[in-house]
């Protein structure tokens, strides 16, 4: 019976650190798991983040000639307006051409607007994010519960 006895201790000790070794590796995979996704996070952010910038010139370029070409289509708009209609005044044709493009220009300001309201975050990294980091916490529960 004595030899039973500590045979019994052994098993025990030995469930005992297997059981510590267990919710060790579960932590240090959970740790490794979230720096892989703050890595995937800071690297879609970056890619976004180029991506717009890229945009941003083109669309700088693109709106710098757009309103040097809006220019030069106002004024030939003015000379057209008072060719067709002599009795209305030159200030008269200036003010309707310059309602019409400030209408234009609100109209593409509010969409512009709609479609940064959509939001620029890396959906998909935060979303794994947020599955991982329940999953993690759910397993600790889990673990501490036995």
């Amino acid at each position: 019976m004595n030899a039973t006895a500590p045979n019994q201790n052994n098993t025990t000790t030995n469930t005992n650190g297997s059981m510590t070794e267990l919710v060790s590796g579960i932590i240090s995979d959970a740790q490794t798991l979230i720096k892989q996704q703050f890595a995937m996070l800071r690297a879609e952010t970056k890619q976004d983040i180029d991506k717009c910038m890229q945009a941003g010139k083109f669309m700088g370029v693109g709106a710098a000639l757009s309103t040097v070409g809006v220019l030069f289509l106002a004024v030939s708009l003015v000379h057209l307006l008072n060719w067709a209609v002599p009795t209305l005044p030159y200030f008269a044709c200036w003010a309707i051409v310059g309602a019409a493009i400030t209408a234009c220009g609100v109209a593409a300001l509010v969409a512009g607007k709609q479609q940064l309201s959509t939001g620029v975050m890396p959906d998909k990294s935060l979303h794994a994010l947020q599955e991982n980091i329940s999953w993690i916490t759910n397993r600790q529960t889990a673990s501490n519960a036995t």
